[in-house]
Formats: structure tokens, C-alpha cells, sequence
């Protein structure tokens, strides 16, 4: 049992950190954070319901993590950081390379490094190989992993594939669709407590922005596509900044404000420029 125990702790601290979470994350309305942190240092038993709670919440079951060894994790978590590495700064060449290699689906075990397998796969299809059918496909299997209509909790990467749907619905020219998927993602990202965004939420913005000025909603899609800038430099992130500040260049045109629309313009290529050094 004691070394259950200590199997059992060591396993959902090293997920916890895998997924970003602080102890209070975890715990809140589950059981105290010291409680939590006597669990994880193997100071303390949790009876069966904490347990479940606990395991829901890191989206993995009991049976899961007793089978999961710390070692493993870290393994999974080091490929998870590689493939997510090479989305952030869109080089989809090697991470559809990655996302192929021999035997990779034999270590990805948890319903939620599938999702991100599947979102990255899909990229994939959708950037690299230009192919929006089998990346609508990819992205729908990815969020059916953990995503329910009624789910109280929505995770950064679900509120992501769900614009990203959206975007290949753009594609697609499934208009209808496209603004459904696009206008709920942000919503969702409205609603999500800041301690819980992604540093890659500008891409919400983008997507939807984009799509708004594809219709030639020129205002709304402004309006968008700044607020995503606003976000980006909270974060402190360069993800899809530089997108945004050349779509807002190109809207700025588009309203006849050509000046503005420069200045703009030169955001964008200077983001560009640092991201590459």
C-alpha cells in the first residue's frame, strides 16, 4: 500500500506540473492545498472520492495513473514540449515529421495528450498539406476527447481546436458553421479564469478576426483583431501577434486609413524580425 502510495502521488504531481497547474488549481473545490501537497509527497492517503476528483480534473482515470510510472511521464512530457515547440513557432515541416514517427501513438496514453496529438495533426493537414477535410477530421476527433457541451471547465487547447474548426469551416466555406465555431471559441475564452489561458490565445482572436473581415465586417473585425493584440502583449507571447498586427494593417486599408494601416504593417514585420533572431 505505501508504495501505492507513493506511486500514486508522485504520478499526479508529475501530470499536475505536466498540464501547468498550481496545487490550488487542483485542489479548489476538491479537497485544501496542503491536503494536496501531503498527497503528492506521499504524507497522506486520499479515500477514493478525492481521488476520482482529482484524476477527473487532470483528465486521466484511477486506473491510469496507477499504471503510470514517473519516468514514463517524463518521457511523454518531453516529446509533448517537442511537438509543441515546433506548433508555437509554426514549423509544421518537422512537426508533421515528429507527429509520424514510428510507434508515437503507443506512448501518448492520456485523453489529453491525444487531443493535442490530433490539434497538431490536423495543423498539419490544414497548413503544411493544405488539405482541409482531413484536418476538419483531425481537429473534431481531437476535441471529442474531452470536450461535453455542458462542461463546466473548458480547457485553453479546447477553446483553440473549436476556433480552429471554425477557421476550416472558413475554408471549407461553410460560412454558417464557421462564424458559430469562431464566435463560441471566444466566448468560452471570455469566460475562462486568467490563470488558466494559454500564452497562444491570440490565435482565437486571428481566426475570428480573419473571418469577420473576409465578410467585410471591417468595424467587428477591427475591434477583434485588437483586442487579440491586447492579449498577446499581456501574455507577453509573440504567437500570432505578428498576424494580427498585419491583419489590422490590411483592415485599416480596407476602411481607407492608409497611414494607420502602415504603421501597422511595420508592427508586423518588425515581430517577424525578432522572432527570427
Amino acid at each position: 500500500m505505501e508504495n501505492q502510495q507513493r506511486s500514486f502521488g508522485e504520478v499526479i504531481k508529475n501530470i499536475r506540473k505536466q498540464r501547468k497547474m498550481t496545487q490550488k488549481m487542483l485542489s479548489q473545490n476538491i479537497c485544501s492545498q496542503s491536503v494536496l501537497s501531503r498527497i503528492e509527497n506521499d504524507g497522506e492517503l486520499p479515500n477514493v472520492l478525492v481521488m476520482a476528483q482529482l484524476c477527473q480534473r487532470l483528465g486521466v482515470t484511477i486506473d491510469q495513473v496507477m499504471q503510470m510510472h514517473s519516468t514514463e511521464i517524463q518521457q511523454v512530457h518531453a516529446l509533448i514540449e517537442q511537438m509543441t515547440f515546433f506548433f508555437f513557432h509554426k514549423n509544421y515541416q518537422l512537426l508533421d515529421e515528429l507527429l509520424h514517427r514510428p510507434n508515437l501513438l503507443n506512448h501518448l496514453y492520456l485523453d489529453t495528450d491525444l487531443q493535442l496529438y490530433h490539434y497538431y495533426l490536423g495543423s498539419c493537414y490544414f497548413f503544411l498539406h493544405h488539405d482541409s477535410e482531413s484536418a476538419l477530421k483531425e481537429l473534431k476527433r481531437g476535441l471529442s476527447y474531452t470536450f461535453q457541451l455542458d462542461k463546466s471547465n473548458v480547457s485553453a487547447t479546447e477553446i483553440q481546436l473549436i476556433s480552429c474548426i471554425g477557421s476550416v469551416y472558413e475554408d471549407l466555406r461553410r460560412m454558417d458553421l464557421a462564424r458559430q465555431q469562431l464566435k463560441y471559441s471566444l466566448q468560452l475564452f471570455q469566460k475562462m479564469p486568467p490563470e488558466r489561458m494559454s500564452n497562444m490565445a491570440a490565435k482565437i482572436f486571428y481566426n475570428y478576426a480573419h473571418f469577420l473581415y473576409s465578410q467585410k465586417e471591417a468595424e467587428e473585425a477591427l475591434a477583434i483583431a485588437k483586442e487579440g493584440i491586447t492579449v498577446a502583449r499581456k501574455q507577453k507571447s509573440y504567437y500570432y501577434l505578428d498576424d494580427l498586427f498585419l491583419l489590422t494593417g490590411r483592415i485599416y486599408e480596407y476602411l481607407g486609413e492608409s497611414s494607420v494601416a502602415k504603421q501597422y504593417f511595420k508592427a508586423s514585420a518588425d515581430v517577424q524580425y525578432i522572432r527570427t533572431i
